[in-house]
C-alpha cells in the first residue's frame, strides 16, 4: 500500500534524488524556536517594528504570510511577528474580531450589490460574526466591515455591535493555516530516508529542499494538509490518501507516506490559486465583446465539471436585452457543448450564468454598467 502511495507523487524524480546533496538529517529544534504558522492577511495591513513604528511595508488582503504562532502586545494591541523579520502585523487584520449582529442584515459586495456568505444571503440579529480590520467607506458614504474573502463580502457597520472578543489563534476564515496545540502530533520517519520539502516562493506548490530525514527521526508537526500546494487531495490525488505534514518551527514539510503519526490531527484543505476560475453549472451562452451571442448552430455550452480560467470581469451592453450585464472574459478559445468542442475567437459569459470558484483569485469589474452603456451608444 505504501508503494502505491509513493507512485502517485511526481514531485520527486529518481534523477532529482541522485543530484541533490547527500543525506542530511534535519535537527528537530521545535523546543528552541517558536513555532511558525502561515496565515492569510484578511485586511490590507501595514507592518510595524517592535516599538510600534510603521516600517512602510504593506501586506495586501488575501496575501499569505508566515508568522510566529504566539502574538505579542505592542502599545496594548496584539500583533503577529513576521517570521525572520522585524515586522509586526495587527492580529485583527489576520484573525479578526467577533461582533454581535444587532439588526438583520444582508451581505454586500458593493454598495448596491448583494452577495452570499457561507451560502446565506441574510444574517440575523443575535448572531455573531467575525470582521477583519477597520471599516471601509463605500461610494454611498456608508461604512462596511469585511467578513470574508477573497470574494467581496461586507456588512454595514451600523448593523454590528462592539467587539466581543479578539480571535487570536482562532481564525474562522479559510486561511491556509490554523495552528493550535490540539492540532499537533509527533511523527516518526518509517523509510530509510525521506525527502523534506519547502514551499515554492509565490506559487501554490512545494519542491524538494535537498535535505532528508532518516528512519527513526521524530518531529513535532502542527499541520496536515491536502490540496494544490502539495499536489494532494482533491486536485492531485484520486483517492485522497496523500497529505503532507508541516514540521513545527521550520520551513520544512514531509509527506504522510514517509512517517507514522502518534495520533490523528485534522486535515486542512489548501486550494488557493493565483488563477481566476469559473465553472459552467448549467447550459450557457457565449457572447462576443459587443454583447451578441456567438452562434453555435443552436447549441449552448453544456454543464461540465471542469474549471475554466478567466482574466477579466466587466460590464457589456447587451443589445437584445437593452441593458448592461456583468461578464467574465474566457482565457481559453474553446469549451464543450452537447455536440462536442466548440471554438471561438474571443468569448465572454454572463457572471450570473456561471459559478465563480471562491478559492481562486477574485476579480473586480473594470468598468460600470453606465460606462458600458455609454460606450455602446458611441458606436
Amino acid at each position: 500500500m505504501i508503494m502505491m502511495k509513493k507512485n502517485k507523487i511526481a514531485l520527486i524524480s529518481a534523477a532529482a534524488l541522485m543530484t541533490v546533496a547527500p543525506l542530511a538529517v534535519l535537527t528537530n529544534t521545535t523546543n528552541e524556536v517558536q513555532a511558525a504558522t502561515t496565515k492569510a492577511v484578511m485586511h490590507t495591513a501595514l507592518a510595524y517594528d517592535k516599538d510600534g513604528n510603521s516600517t512602510g511595508v504593506k501586506y495586501n488582503a488575501y496575501q499569505y504570510v508566515t508568522v510566529e504562532s504566539n502574538p505579542v502586545k505592542i502599545d496594548g494591541s496584539l500583533y503577529y511577528k513576521v517570521s525572520g523579520k522585524d515586522q509586526y502585523i495587527k492580529a485583527t487584520n489576520i484573525d479578526g474580531v467577533t461582533r454581535k449582529i444587532t439588526h438583520n442584515t444582508y451581505i454586500y459586495r458593493t454598495s448596491t450589490g448583494r452577495t452570499s456568505y457561507n451560502n446565506r444571503w441574510k444574517l440575523y440579529k443575535g448572531e455573531t460574526i467575525t470582521t477583519y480590520g477597520g471599516s471601509y467607506k463605500f461610494k454611498n458614504g456608508k461604512h462596511y466591515f469585511r467578513i470574508g474573502g477573497p470574494n467581496k463580502q461586507y456588512i454595514k457597520s451600523y448593523n454590528l455591535g462592539p467587539v466581543i472578543s479578539v480571535n487570536t489563534n482562532n481564525n474562522t476564515s479559510s486561511s491556509s493555516s490554523q495552528t493550535t496545540k490540539s492540532e499537533e502530533t509527533t511523527v516518526t520517519v518509517t523509510d530509510k530516508r525521506a525527502a523534506l520539502f519547502v514551499e515554492v516562493p509565490d506559487k501554490d506548490a512545494v519542491q524538494p529542499s535537498g535535505k532528508y530525514a532518516k528512519q527513526g527521526d521524530k518531529f513535532t508537526v502542527d499541520r496536515l494538509e491536502q490540496g494544490t500546494r502539495a499536489d494532494t487531495g482533491r486536485d492531485g490525488d484520486d483517492d485522497n490518501e496523500l497529505a503532507i505534514y508541516h514540521i513545527k518551527g521550520t520551513d520544512y514539510w514531509i509527506y504522510n507516506f514517509n512517517v507514522k503519526a502518534a495520533k490523528d490531527i485534522p486535515v486542512q484543505n489548501y486550494y488557493h490559486t493565483k488563477k481566476s476560475l469559473i465553472q459552467f453549472i448549467k447550459p450557457t451562452d457565449i457572447y462576443d465583446a459587443n454583447g451578441n451571442k456567438i452562434d453555435f448552430k443552436g447549441d449552448q455550452v453544456r454543464k461540465q465539471g471542469g474549471r475554466y480560467k478567466v482574466n477579466k470581469l466587466l460590464y457589456i451592453w447587451v443589445p437584445s436585452e437593452n441593458k448592461a450585464e456583468l461578464f467574465y472574459h474566457l482565457v481559453g478559445k474553446s469549451v464543450y457543448s452537447n455536440q462536442g468542442e466548440v471554438q471561438f475567437a474571443d468569448g465572454y459569459v454572463k457572471a450570473s450564468d456561471v459559478r465563480f470558484d471562491p478559492n481562486s483569485t477574485s476579480l473586480t469589474p473594470s468598468n460600470t454598467a453606465a460606462e458600458a452603456e455609454a460606450a455602446a451608444k458611441k458606436k
